[in-house]
């Protein structure tokens, strides 16, 4: 088939860092490529993808301080998309928060077919949007995201998948000196503070990585700043890939504290595929990815996870890499997209 992509443009494709949606996109577009398929990717200029790029821009809108109008990026990448339609079998846009949800109205009525993978959670504005535009083709991540606005036209449910491969597996935790890491951004709705209240009522340090934008400067000042010590909490900033790999593998396990209902979830799967478990608070999707007391605990507040992290040695850390490698595997990722394909191009 002839795929186009419409990737975020915040970031590169793959992210220099943190970015979950354009590792995403650089990976499912290198096995489709592998497959045979002639694959486009509409993202920043700076990107390097397996296929063909559509460069908008020449450098990420994040990595670029002298773009005031960001949105206006993400108007011609759109409009782009919508010259080059006829050129593809398939149009898979990458909708996401703030002006991601752009793509919806701005792709409707392309005789090329459209399917919209929504990235992110549902909330009482974007949902608007999303009820206005309800006949359009949507794949969901996760069963909880799709609960949550169920009357969209949905043509099936995928999860994101990794490469195992490329994850180092911890076939034990650091025993002499056992830690816990919370990966992500900090942020007031990632939890961080809630994820430092349980660390310190187990008594193990907990490493914190992840960025902070200056909008969070504030809470990562009042709620963050004043626990570390570089004992007990310490913050490491964010991390390439390499250093966050190793730094899952070596832990006892890795703290899921998100305060809103996250629609997926990258850093449980991720951490899993290092053999690391998960204990997470029982929010959004975290109940379909981590299996509790296998993989990991579920837990409903600060309290119970303090307990689960004293029975993390009782979890298998080759059964959470064999999950992953079951349920979340990349090839699994892409004959779920291939199956969305076939489907809207004969409907």
């Amino acid at each position: 088939m002839r795929i186009a992509h419409v990737a975020p443009l915040w970031e590169s494709v793959p992210p220099q860092g943190y970015g979950a949606i354009e590792s995403l996109v650089a990976e499912l577009t290198a096995v489709q490529v592998a497959d045979g398929h002639d694959v486009t990717v509409f993202a920043s200029g700076d990107s390097k993808v397996a296929g063909n790029l559509h460069g908008v821009g020449t450098a990420a809108l994040l990595a670029d301080p002298d773009i005031r109008e960001p949105e206006v990026y993400r108007m011609l990448q759109l409009q782009e998309v919508r010259d080059r339609a006829a050129e593809f079998d398939i149009v898979h846009s990458h909708v996401h928060s703030n002006t991601g949800c752009m793509a919806v109205p701005a792709l409707r009525g392309l005789r090329t077919p459209v399917i919209h993978t929504v990235h992110c959670f549902f909330n009482k504005d974007n949902a608007q949007l999303f009820r206005r535009f309800a006949a359009e083709r949507y794949i969901a991540i996760s069963q909880d995201q799709r609960s949550r606005l169920p009357g969209l036209n949905y043509l099936g449910t995928v999860h994101h998948g990794v490469d195992p491969e490329c994850f180092p597996f911890g076939t034990a935790a650091d025993v002499t000196s056992p830690y816990l890491v919370f990966l992500g951004r900090i942020r007031p709705d990632k939890g961080v503070h809630v994820a430092i209240e349980a660390a310190r009522r187990a008594g193990v340090p907990l490493r914190i990585a992840g960025r902070i934008k200056s909008c969070d400067r504030t809470y990562f000042e009042k709620r963050v700043e004043p626990y570390l010590d570089d004992r007990t909490v310490s913050f490491l900033g964010e991390l390439d890939f390499a250093a966050k790999t190793s730094l899952l593998a070596g832990a006892a396990g890795t703290l899921m504290t998100s305060l809103i209902p996250e629609p997926f979830g990258m850093v449980p799967v991720e951490s899993m595929a290092c053999g690391t478990p998960v204990v997470s608070l029982r929010t959004g999707a975290l109940p379909e990815l981590v299996r509790d007391r296998v993989t990991g605990f579920l837990a409903d507040d600060a309290y119970e996870m303090a307990s689960a992290i004293h029975m993390l040695p009782a979890i298998n850390r080759a059964t959470c890499r064999q999950h992953v490698t079951s349920a979340f595997s990349i090839r699994r990722m892409a004959d779920g997209y291939a199956a969305a394909y076939e489907f809207a191009a004969r409907h």
